[in-house]
């Protein structure tokens, strides 16, 4: 690749460091129980299923995958996890197992909780160094209004 050429490729979160939040709950509300259990699930199926290539967001609801990311994007997803389990989904959207972070960041914002808004999903689920959180206090200000837990896991794989 271009390394070899002696240039150095670096990845493009490293300038991204102030929007990336760390572990932790950001919202008023931490999730439950079940959302956590949800959490869980949709972490696993991202990173065992990384080899194939497909999305970085997973829709789960009471241990049931809804929907996979595919080539629709983060918030078609949501929409077709929201319109297949009703309300109260999870929202996991995790790097991939052995993700270029040089090439390729996640990106969280408004959108994505009036995607969830309208779907009436309930949690939110990013991991610490794998995720940018575009307006960050406006995002978490509207989790907080509309009732939404978000979460920043670890990237250890603990929450």
């Amino acid at each position: 690749g271009i390394e070899k050429s002696g240039v150095t490729v670096l990845p493009a979160s490293s300038f991204m460091q102030d929007y990336m939040p760390e572990a932790g709950i950001l919202t008023h509300r931490a999730p439950d129980a079940r959302e956590l259990n949800d959490i869980q699930l949709g972490r696993r199926v991202i990173k065992d299923t990384s080899h194939l290539d497909i999305g970085q967001t997973v829709i789960v609801k009471e241990g049931i995958v809804l929907a996979v990311e595919a080539f629709e994007g983060t918030d078609q997803a949501i929409r077709r996890g929201g319109k297949l389990g009703g309300s109260n989904a999870v929202v996991v959207k995790v790097p991939k197992s052995g993700h270029d972070m040089r090439f390729d960041i996640p990106i969280i914002g408004k959108w994505t909780l009036r995607s969830m808004k309208r779907v009436k999903a309930s949690c939110l689920a990013i991991e610490a160094g794998g995720a940018i959180l575009l307006n960050q206090e406006e995002v978490v200000a509207l989790a907080n209004q509309w009732g939404f837990a978000v979460i920043v896991l670890s990237e250890r794989g603990n929450s």
